[in-house]
C-alpha cells in the first residue's frame, strides 16, 4: 500500500476539485445516457432509475419475438445493457433461450415458453405489459409447416393489429429486408414486401428496418459460405457471383434498434442498413479463401436455371418431410431468384448515418475472425506466411522454398 501511495501521489496532486466534478459529470452522463433516453411517453414517474446500464430500470419493457435467432440475441443484449426489461417468447429448447438470461440484471429477462407462430392469445399476453414490441421472426426456407407468407406476411399482418388494440404497446419494431418488393422473382422477398406493407397500413407508427447482408458468427450467409470452401469440391457461383450486397455486422445492426427507441423521430420510418462497403458474391469467397490461404480457387460458374433445376428436388422434399440437419438456405431454387437482383441500399434512404450510427467494415478486423478461426490447423498455424518465416533456412532448403540471401562475412 505504501509503494502503490508513494507512485499515485503525484498524479492525485495534479487533480483540482473541477477534475473531480468533471469526472463524476461525465460517469452519471453516461450512465443515464444508458437508461432515460428511451422516447417513450407512457413511463410511469418514478419508474426510471438506478445507476446507468444493465443494473438500472429505463422504464421500458420491450417484448422481442425471435430473440432465441441470429439477430434477435443481440437485439436483446442491447436493449437489457440500457435497462430495458425484455419478455422474450420462444418455442424452442429450454437451453437455447437461458443464454438471454444473462444479458440483464435479475428479473430483467422474463421468458415465456411455449409460445408458437399461431398463438394469438399468448401473443397477447405477451406483450399485454410492454410499451415496446420487436417482431425477428424470420425463415430462409419453406417447411410443410410453414410457407413464407405465412412467417413474413400473414404474422406480422397479425402481430401489428395486435400492438394496436393493446394500449400500452407505443413502439413497434419490425425487421423485414432490404430486397423486399413486390415485383420481385423471390418468393420470399415478395413475401417480404407483403409483411411491411401490412405493418405499415395497421401500425403507421412501426419502425421498420431492412438491413441487408448481415454478418456474424452465427450468421447464415458467412458460415454456409465457409462450409462450403472447405468442405465441398467446389463452391457454385450463380451467374458468375456478379450480385453485388452491403454486408454489415450483427452488433451494428442491435445498435441500430435500440438507437430509434431513443428518438419520437423513428416513428413511422423506414431505415435500410448497410455496410460502408459494396461487394460482389465473388468477392466474399475470395475473402475467404484468403483469409483461410487456400490458393486454388475451387470456384465453378453455374447459370442460374442449372441451378434452379438442381436444387427443385431438395425443395420439393423440404415442403412435405420433416426439417432434415444441414438445412442450407443457399441449396433452394427460391435463393437463386434472391440473388438475381442486388441487396444495397436504395440512394436517398434512411440508414445508419440518420441514427448517429458508423457501421464497422466486415472485409477486416473483428468481423472475419471467425474465418481466421477455421483455418486448418488452428488460428496461427494456418497462417502459412508468418509460419514461413519463423522456419529455419535448413528446412526452407530442405521443402526448396527461397532463403534470403546472407552477404559474407555477416
Amino acid at each position: 500500500m505504501a509503494l502503490f501511495a508513494s507512485l499515485a501521489a503525484p498524479f492525485l496532486q495534479q487533480l483540482t476539485t473541477s477534475h473531480v466534478a468533471a469526472a463524476v459529470a461525465c460517469s452519471v452522463a453516461s450512465g443515464l445516457r444508458q437508461y432515460s433516453h428511451l422516447a417513450l411517453n407512457n413511463v410511469r414517474p418514478g419508474v426510471v432509475g438506478g445507476p446507468g446500464n444493465r443494473s438500472s430500470v429505463s422504464g421500458g419493457v420491450a417484448t422481442v419475438f425471435g430473440a432465441t435467432g441470429f439477430v434477435g440475441k443481440y437485439v436483446v443484449n442491447e436493449l437489457a445493457r440500457r435497462g430495458t426489461q425484455v419478455v422474450v417468447p420462444y418455442r424452442s429448447l429450454e437451453e437455447k433461450a437461458m443464454t438471454l438470461k444473462q444479458m440483464g440484471d435479475l428479473g430483467q429477462i422474463v421468458l415465456l415458453k411455449g409460445w408458437h407462430l399461431n398463438d394469438d392469445d399468448m401473443t397477447r399476453q405477451a406483450i399485454s405489459r410492454s410499451n415496446i414490441v420487436v417482431n425477428l421472426i424470420g425463415s430462409t426456407l419453406e417447411t410443410r409447416n410453414f410457407s413464407f407468407d405465412d412467417v413474413h406476411a400473414a404474422w406480422p399482418a397479425r402481430l401489428a393489429a395486435m400492438a394496436k388494440d393493446t394500449p400500452k404497446v407505443e413502439r413497434l419494431l419490425h425487421f423485414s429486408d432490404v430486397g423486399a418488393a413486390a415485383d420481385h422473382a423471390s418468393a420470399r422477398m415478395r413475401s417480404k414486401a407483403a409483411g411491411d406493407a401490412a405493418v405499415r397500413e395497421t401500425f403507421p407508427d412501426a419502425t421498420i428496418f431492412k438491413p441487408a447482408p448481415i454478418i456474424g458468427d452465427e450468421d447464415d450467409l458467412l458460415n454456409n459460405l465457409l462450409f462450403q470452401v472447405k468442405f465441398n469440391a467446389s463452391v457454385w457461383m450463380v451467374d458468375d457471383g456478379v450480385q453485388r450486397f452491403q454486408p454489415h455486422h450483427v452488433t451494428d445492426v442491435a445498435r441500430a434498434a435500440a438507437a430509434s427507441l431513443e428518438s419520437h423521430e423513428a416513428k413511422g420510418k423506414d431505415y435500410c442498413l448497410g455496410g460502408p462497403e459494396t461487394i460482389t458474391m465473388r468477392e466474399y469467397v475470395s475473402l475467404i479463401q484468403e483469409c483461410l490461404h487456400i490458393l486454388e480457387d475451387t470456384t465453378m460458374y453455374v447459370p442460374a436455371a442449372l441451378a434452379k433445376a438442381a436444387y427443385a428436388p431438395g425443395d420439393m422434399l423440404r415442403r412435405k418431410l420433416p426439417p432434415m440437419p444441414g438445412r442450407n438456405y443457399m441449396y433452394s431454387g427460391d435463393y437463386i431468384d434472391e440473388i438475381s437482383r442486388d441487396k444495397v441500399v436504395p440512394e436517398g434512404s434512411l440508414g445508419y448515418g440518420d441514427l448517429g450510427i458508423l457501421p464497422m467494415k466486415v472485409t477486416e478486423g473483428f468481423p472475419i475472425e471467425a474465418i481466421r478461426y477455421q483455418r486448418t490447423g488452428g488460428y496461427s498455424f494456418g497462417d502459412s506466411k508468418a509460419l514461413a518465416k519463423s522456419l529455419p533456412a535448413s528446412v526452407k532448403r530442405y521443402f526448396g522454398m527461397q532463403v534470403p540471401h546472407q552477404r559474407e562475412g555477416l
